[in-house]
């Protein structure tokens, strides 16, 4: 019985490190022939409502589609990033993507994923996610570390200040112009 505690602990232990895990530091362009997928959601209890932003960007780190979408209400900030993934695979789909790097700066979303947990709160969420996905050639669920996810921010944050829903496929919206150029690690 003691030895199932100590593994009991060691696996516990484990998951918990792995949650510490450091992202990393920067924006790094996809390879060649695959595409990112950058996500965020915000949520303002004070202002009642959430919103997500989606930027699909090529091995150039061209911006091959942005979206901008408030939510009808407010949702926990869980709930609102696995919106954002939600939407950044569907606009991917849209445009016919072979292959897809998805990358938030919640890691828990991001393991949720990767651990296919579709027993979760979530979990038809995440399934729905799921399926989606495997009409991609290839897909990968990765963290990135929020300052580097300043682009998806600042189209959810756009959303959640105007209001509108707005996609642009071909070109970045100009108020996310030297989010872009900070961004980029050439």
């Amino acid at each position: 019985m003691a030895k199932n505690t100590v593994d009991d602990f060691s696996c516990y232990a484990n998951w918990k490190f792995d949650l510490t895990r450091p992202a990393p530091s920067k924006w790094i362009l996809p390879p060649l022939g695959s595409h990112k997928v950058n996500v965020d959601g915000v949520s303002s209890d004070q202002e009642n409502h959430s919103s997500v932003g989606v930027a699909i960007r090529d091995c150039k780190g061209q911006v091959v589609a942005a979206l901008s979408l408030p939510l009808q209400a407010y949702y926990s900030v869980e709930l609102t990033e696995i919106f954002a993934i939600e939407q950044g695979v569907l606009l991917a789909q849209e445009l016919q993507l072979p292959q897809v790097i998805v990358e938030s700066d919640s890691l828990a979303t991001i393991q949720a994923l990767n651990e296919k947990a579709t027993e979760s709160t979530f979990g038809h969420l995440i399934q729905g996610i799921l399926r989606v996905c495997d009409s991609f050639e290839s897909y990968h669920f990765k963290h990135l570390s929020r300052s580097y996810n300043a682009v998806a921010h600042e189209l959810a944050q756009y959303a959640r200040r105007t209001g509108n829903y707005q996609i642009w496929k071909g070109a970045a919206p100009s108020f996310v112009l030297s989010f872009l150029l900070t961004d980029i690690m050439y």
